[in-house]
């Protein structure tokens, strides 16, 4: 592990990681993302990376982006992918979130929290419940948690008042021994904040999200008993992943389309990549790909 900076491996399978199914239930295996259209639930994108979600909106709605052909999209996830960084490239790419945020990470003991501040683009300051101004030193922090992989990783800028040493409502605000409440803001506060503005404003359209994401996976898993693979290796495993994905979106087109009108598309994509190809498309090879199909009816 040392060698191969890993902080973990699988003797049975290498390419394998612990994945948290609850809160204490771990299984070594993958976790497959995958992204679905919101018209009519079919599977666009899929992958496996990390052994949680949170490093993977970005790439996943960049691809499915592309393979959408379209210039700009809006994509929805649950907290599980709320992460500073992948909102901001989404942002980037032209791709507007709408991920539940995530509750703030310090436990409610009864003091302020940070939405009772207010903050001012502007001057880029705070301002305090009691009416006082925090400010920044304008130097930029490193998370002191950085994991050894670089992912999660961030900058911050920390904000105070020295007017805190002398607050009447201080016991209210820290229990900090110096009796001066900080106030860190992220490199990516800017995007956090413009991701639950619009998750906040727009509640039932990020409801929505169930319906979309859950339709497919719901399926596959209740209807069909894909709840595990049966191979091993990431290769192989996204192979039969994908055919079970395959099968799923076909089965949802003969819904969408009818038998008739998907059977004639896909032997027109199919006649269009040969002549493409400048592939020889004899008259009998169109017949029998209308009986296979009418056979497997």
């Amino acid at each position: 592990m040392e060698k191969s900076n890993q902080e973990q491996i699988s003797l049975t399978d290498p390419d394998s990681r612990s994945v948290i199914l609850h809160k204490n239930i771990i299984h070594v295996g993958y976790n497959v993302q995958a992204s679905s259209d919101a018209k009519h639930k079919l599977l666009v994108e899929y992958d496996t990376g990390d052994v949680n979600d949170s490093h993977a909106l970005a790439s996943m709605a960049i691809e499915t982006k592309k393979l959408l052909g379209k210039e700009s999209m809006n994509v929805l996830a649950d907290k599980g992918y709320h992460i500073g960084e992948q909102l901001e490239e989404c942002e980037r790419n032209e791709i507007t979130t709408y991920v539940s945020p995530k509750a703030p990470s310090t436990k409610d003991i009864g003091l302020y929290s940070i939405s009772c501040f207010e903050y001012n683009k502007e001057y880029d300051h705070y301002i305090c419940p009691q009416g006082e101004i925090l400010r920044t030193n304008g130097r930029w922090y490193q998370h002191s948690n950085t994991p050894k992989n670089g992912k999660g990783g961030y900058r911050f800028k920390r904000y105070n008042s020295p007017e805190c040493k002398t607050c009447s409502s201080s016991h209210l605000c820290t229990q900090s021994q110096k009796n001066v409440r900080n106030i860190d803001r992220s490199q990516y506060a800017d995007s956090i904040e413009a991701n639950a503005r619009r998750v906040e404003n727009n509640p039932e359209y990020y409801r929505q999200r169930q319906q979309i994401a859950e339709h497919p996976f719901g399926t596959l898993k209740r209807q069909r008993g894909f709840t595990h693979t049966l191979v091993r290796g990431k290769e192989k495993v996204m192979g039969e992943v994908g055919l079970m994905f395959i099968g799923y979106n076909l089965s949802r087109c003969v819904t969408i389309l009818g038998m008739k009108e998907l059977v004639n598309r896909l032997i027109n994509s199919l006649l269009l990549f040969l002549k493409a190809k400048k592939l020889p498309i004899l008259s009998p090879y169109k017949n029998l790909i209308f009986f296979e199909l009418k056979y497997a009816m």
